[in-house]
């Protein structure tokens, strides 16, 4: 057999356009020939081929049942694929030497079932932090985890111990913070190259490169500001959110999340006004300007738990983590997921999100009708809505950042 055949999708127009003018075969006996046929504005279906051998030289759709070996003897044909097997067929179908789309393509009526095999078909590798307590068992407890997907089998290992959080790339390496350990740098085998401790209590969650400016940016809840490093990880300056943790001597606003863009710098929050310890989410995504440090408001308002800041194609993505929605087009909801969303990537398809235990349900209560406790990996793809989830042992129960490598 052939390596396995990359299937071409199209649609009933872009299929009536490929096989004007040919013999029509249709490859597969049942429902799925028959409905298709339907859809056919040229009237040349030739014949209907089939693998099970006691239907050749039956009729079905007015039309006689042949044996798939007697195509090669065909001339000005197109064939459509009306089976489920259509990987297979397709595999059988360019053994014979026939050219997908060319000479062939899966019926549009298994579109819904392209969807699902393109999902199942995913093979990627990615890194996930967890801020869940530090242990040196490899299989759970906090730090950065590799995720291999090969279809439908994912494995996973604990490749850095700590309590990480924030995780980018930088070069050819990766920077995270971890609480003990502070900001550090390692390689594509996972060794750590340079690691510079941060302010003791800080807790350090989201971390941003700005190479126009050459400076590191940390949000550290505890904190309730941003810190800016330089590219040896050497404090340069501070940008506070408010007056609250310097009057109150505790954090306020949990600060979460930023993103640097040109010279703006936004930040995810739990509450603007810093009052979520009591109960009040206003949570939100500030704008600093960077060269100023100036405060130039909120960018969006009437947020739950919001965490990673992204932009992608263009557009600033939010996670509004409680509700377990993804926000981007004007802060749209795109996507809508019954967990504590966290953790954030996009491959140009599919959409890689987290999903933690969630440790707050009771606040679901009434907003959601169905809130889930386990945690893993959402693949969501936006256009058809179609997602799938790569559950993780209740162990991991923490997933802050996603990193596509």
């Amino acid at each position: 057999m052939s390596a396995r055949t990359k299937i071409n999708w199209t649609t009933f127009q872009d299929l009536n356009k490929n096989c004007k003018n040919k013999k029509i075969i249709l490859f597969g006996a049942g429902p799925i020939s028959e409905k298709t046929s339907r859809r056919l504005i040229s009237h040349n279906l030739f014949a209907i081929a089939d693998n099970a051998s006691n239907l050749w030289g039956k009729s079905e759709l007015n039309v006689e049942i042949i044996n798939p070996d007697d195509l090669v003897n065909l001339s000005d044909i197109y064939i459509v694929i009306c089976t489920t097997s259509f990987q297979e067929v397709s595999d059988q179908l360019s053994d014979y030497g026939f050219k997908n789309d060319k000479d062939f393509c899966v019926s549009p009526v298994l579109n819904d079932l392209r969807i699902i095999s393109d999902l199942e078909n995913i093979s990627t590798k990615l890194l996930f932090t967890s801020g869940s307590p530090k242990s040196d068992d490899k299989n759970f407890g906090g730090g950065i985890y590799e995720l291999i997907v090969e279809k439908d089998k994912w494995t996973y290992q604990k490749v850095i111990s700590g309590n990480c959080y924030g995780l980018i790339n930088y070069g050819d390496n990766f920077i995270s913070v971890d609480t003990e350990m502070g900001i550090f740098e390692f390689d594509s085998n996972y060794n750590i190259i340079k690691s510079k401790e941060l302010p003791q209590g800080m807790r350090a969650h989201g971390v941003q490169f700005s190479s126009k400016h050459e400076k590191f940016f940390i949000v550290g809840s505890y904190l309730d500001g941003v810190l800016i490093l330089d590219k040896e990880f050497n404090f340069i300056d501070e940008i506070p959110l408010s007056y609250k943790k310097s009057r109150f001597g505790v954090p306020k606003h949990h600060c979460n999340d930023c993103l640097v863009w040109e010279d703006s710098l936004y930040i995810s929050m739990f509450s603007r006004t810093g009052n979520w310890q009591n109960d009040v989410f206003d949570g939100c995504i500030l704008e600093f300007d960077i060269e100023t440090k100036e405060n130039l408001g909120p960018i969006k308002e009437n947020l739950w738990m919001p965490h990673n800041i992204q932009m992608i194609d263009g557009s600033l993505h939010v996670l509004n983590s409680l509700p377990g929605e993804l926000l981007a087009n004007n802060f749209q909801v795109i996507g809508k997921f019954p967990a504590f969303t966290r953790g954030l990537d996009f491959d140009g398809i599919y959409y890689f999100i987290g999903q933690s235990r969630n440790r707050n349900y009771s606040k679901n209560i009434g907003m959601s009708k169905n809130i889930s406790i386990d945690a893993g990996i959402i693949v969501f793809d936006e256009i058809t809505k179609a997602s799938r989830f790569l559950q993780l042992p209740p162990k991991i129960s923490e997933i802050h950042s996603i990193l596509l490598i």
